[in-house]
């Protein structure tokens, strides 16, 4: 629903749809502004620099989905892919989770994530094991400097499904 208000909010797309539905009035009576992407400063101030950190493994994640959902759908369709698409969105959840448990701000840009094209089914699967190991470095650099228990723990189980996920995709690389 998030992506479809967002598409239907975007000052140009509906300047563009009111044209069509009403090309003879000169000025449409409603005025359609761009929303932030963001939390507001306030509930950014009360996250902290945690909260900057789990807004970027957000997106990371969001990513991850994507490039998970591209892989499949352009090279032909593997359920291996399909749980890692799975496993990315369910840990961007998490951590969206944890943020606005922090902020109070929720904080889940899935409709701006567009996968990236890859020259073929190895090089995306050598990409995703690359950001895979990096993200599980910053995982656990991340657990270390964190106060709350809480979200040490989360960093942490974050961190052992990111090398879960490099053992399966080695093992799509070995096929």
């Amino acid at each position: 629903m998030d992506e479809a208000l967002e598409w239907a909010l975007d000052p140009a797309r509906f300047a563009r749809v009111w044209k069509r539905v009403a090309p003879t009035e000169d000025a449409c009576p409603v005025v359609v502004e761009q929303q932030e992407k963001s939390v507001c400063p306030a509930e950014e101030a009360a996250a902290g620099e945690s909260g900057v950190y789990l807004r970027r493994r957000i997106e990371a994640e969001l990513r991850r989905w994507r490039d998970c959902q591209g892989l499949a759908s352009s090279h032909g369709y593997s359920p291996t892919l399909k749980q890692l698409s799975s496993q990315a969105y369910r840990r961007a959840k998490r951590l969206a989770a944890a943020l606005f448990l922090a902020s109070g701000g929720w904080y889940f840009p899935a409709g701006g994530m567009r996968p990236h094209r890859w020259s073929g089914l190895r090089a995306g699967l050598r990409e995703l094991y690359r950001s895979s190991r990096r993200a599980e470095g910053e995982y656990r650099q991340a657990a270390e400097k964190a106060s709350d228990p809480a979200l040490r723990e989360l960093l942490l189980s974050l961190a052992e499904e990111s090398r879960a996920e490099q053992g399966m995709i080695f093992r799509m690389l070995e096929q």
